[in-house]
């Protein structure tokens, strides 16, 4: 696993509190999550990136992921679909957006497909921008993206890949999810709407009924608003399952990434940031390769066996041993001392 999805993986995997939500002042933005009232694990995962205004291609993406209940591991499924995805946003960054969230999204259900083996699975829904303005929808699952805003209309742009929605049937059994395998058809579409507000949501919210929900979104004044809302009612309602929600302006976060200046890869969850580098595969070559070397010096390094010891110094005259501190210098003197290659990590919090 390249060392960016690693560090990114583990931070997704933090213990965070039942409930969480991240005001994201520097981007219009926010990140809610709600473990509810009947579950004993929160399985699922809101997040967002930004490849920063410097990099190749920049791109703002804001995904919300949901572990497939039923099956296996539905908490660790969407953090290494959440992972995978970002890492490939950013590993395929000489392509257009609309290729890009193609191949993310590709390499997501690979990557739980690899490790369950159809076992085990998570929803992911995003949204991507560009520096261009445009505007795309990436969607595998039954979480759902709706526009609304201040006398304006409340609008759905997904449509649930269930049994029901997809089909016609009866029931919510998912038939396309991330990790299901080859025959996965995510849809991608893109977002015309230049303004309003945009939210992103788990099935733990838009449980809502369809009317309640509606009125919540379309008597919203701020995104703030709009999130507290909702997290309450899904509670109010029985809080049935875990509520997540990401609601975002959209002319403001076209024109914000404009303007906002960051040193490195930018990550926001629900229960703070991360600020870390992207570390180039033929530097991940190195690092390993220089693992495998310090750990060939630490083995020659081993205390030897008494007998060893005993026969050596009988044929070797005693030297006086000389203190870590001073080995060390001689070695950065000598140009035989390796530096380790670090990813520079900042973690913030919601505060």
């Amino acid at each position: 696993m390249h060392p960016f999805q690693e560090n990114l993986q583990t931070w997704l995997s933090r213990k965070l509190a039942s409930s969480e939500q991240n005001h994201c002042y520097e981007v219009p933005l926010v990140l809610a999550t709600d473990i509810g009232l009947v579950r004993t694990e929160n399985q699922d995962r809101a997040a967002a990136l930004y490849t920063g205004k410097k990099s190749i291609n920049p791109l703002f993406v804001i995904a919300v992921a949901d572990g497939m209940g039923g099956m296996r591991d539905g908490g660790i499924c969407a953090n290494l679909a959440l992972s995978s995805f970002f890492h490939a946003i950013i590993q395929y960054r000489n392509l257009d957006i609309r290729a890009r969230a193609t191949e993310a999204i590709k390499e997501a259900n690979n990557q739980v497909f690899d490790k369950y083996r159809g076992g085990g699975g998570s929803t992911l829904t995003a949204v991507l921008f560009d520096s261009l303005g445009t505007k795309i929808i990436v969607h595998l699952g039954d979480t759902r993206i709706y526009t609304f805003g201040p006398n304006k209309k409340v609008e759905r742009h997904t449509t649930d890949d269930s049994l029901a929605e997809a089909v016609g049937g009866i029931g919510r059994e998912l038939l396309q999810f991330v990790g299901m395998g080859e025959s996965m058809q995510p849809k991608i579409s893109e977002i015309t709407h230049q303004a309003g507000f945009c939210a992103i949501t788990t099935d733990g919210i838009h449980g809502i009924e369809e009317r309640t929900l509606n009125k919540i979104l379309a008597n919203s004044e701020s995104i703030e608003q709009a999130s507290d809302r909702l997290s309450a009612v899904s509670k109010w309602c029985g809080g049935i399952d875990n509520s997540t929600s990401a609601i975002f302006d959209i002319s403001e976060i076209s024109s914000s990434i404009t303007e906002y200046e960051s040193s490195g890869i930018r990550v926001w969850d629900s229960g703070g940031d991360l600020t870390t580098l992207w570390l180039r595969e033929e530097d991940h070559a190195f690092n390993i390769k220089q693992a495998r070397n310090i750990e060939a010096e630490e083995l020659r390094r081993k205390p030897k066996h008494d007998s060893q010891l005993l026969e050596e110094s009988a044929a070797k005259p005693v030297k006086k041993s000389r203190s870590n501190t001073g080995r060390s210098k001689s070695k950065k003197q000598d140009g035989n001392y390796q530096e380790k290659i670090q990813l520079d990590i900042e973690i913030g919090n919601s505060d």
